[in-house]
């Protein structure tokens, strides 16, 4: 068995933000509500009523700590959020009821405020959700923790596990950056990458675009994940995807190998082009 713990960010950050948002919002809505009245009325006491929500959960996290741990045995995944020691939400799953796993990270306001939510769906085709809800934030560097952490116990996207025992096989140090790494497993190959460049999966991508021009048929086009398959060719394709690891490629049933190039491989340039 083991666990993982964390504190919750207080993303005072995007409660300021929101606050300064919807106050303005309320200024230009009372106008209209003391002139007009009507659906400016309603806007501008929404507009109040959501002031005051950012102001009464930025009190609430001041003195309320919420924390969450993660546990997985051989059978079961479970989560409890305690805010202030106290337990205030628990969820179990058998292991053996899961029939995929997603893991998500949205961008809502830059750098101001991210959500995190990994969905756990069921083999009933039910869905259970683990995120930070709109008080509270994961944070980046946590989400990346709690992704690695199922990835180390064989739970997560299909390509992410194959990416995750490749750095188990080849006993990679994850604690290095700017490392690329290969390896030939039956009718597919394997190009796994670890850098600390943001850019790398677009450069990677562009670099499939371009070195790959018989494979035109996109299955998934995501900003993580990058799936082309060929006209031609049967059950051959090239699956591009990044996780909280680094980055991995798929080549399978792929005749013709390019190689891939790391944006430092490439050398410094004044201006990508992307």
């Amino acid at each position: 068995m083991q666990s993982l713990k964390l504190t919750l960010d207080k993303a005072y950050s995007y409660k300021i933000f929101m606050l300064i948002a919807f106050s303005l919002f309320a200024s230009v809505m009372y106008q209209g509500h003391i002139q007009q009245g009507g659906i400016y009325s309603i806007l501008f006491f929404i507009a109040l009523a959501l002031c005051a929500f950012q102001v009464a959960t930025t009190i609430y996290v001041t003195f309320i700590k919420r924390e969450v741990e993660i546990t997985i045995s051989d059978k079961e995944i479970s989560w409890c959020f305690f805010d202030k020691n106290k337990k205030h939400k628990e969820v179990k799953i058998n292991i053996e009821d899961i029939k995929d796993i997603k893991t998500e990270i949205n961008y809502l306001l830059g750098n101001f405020y991210s959500s995190f939510q990994v969905t756990f769906l069921l083999k009933d085709d039910s869905e259970i959700i683990l995120t930070d809800g709109v008080i509270y934030d994961f944070g980046l560097k946590k989400a990346e923790e709690v992704c690695r952490f199922l990835l180390d116990n064989n739970l997560g996207e299909e390509q992410d596990i194959k990416f995750s025992n490749l750095i188990k096989e080849l006993k990679i140090d994850t604690n290095k950056t700017n490392q690329k790494f290969t390896k030939k497993d039956g009718n597919s190959y394997y190009v796994g990458i670890l850098s600390d460049n943001k850019k790398e999966f677009l450069s990677l991508r562009i670099q499939i675009e371009t070195l790959y021009d018989d494979y035109k048929k996109v299955e998934k086009n995501a900003n993580n994940e990058y799936r082309v398959s060929s006209d031609t060719i049967k059950n051959s394709h090239i699956h591009l995807k990044s996780n909280a690891i680094g980055l991995f490629v798929e080549f399978k049933n792929v005749q013709r190998k390019e190689e891939l190039k790391t944006l430092k491989e490439m050398g410094k340039r004044k201006k990508i082009g992307f």
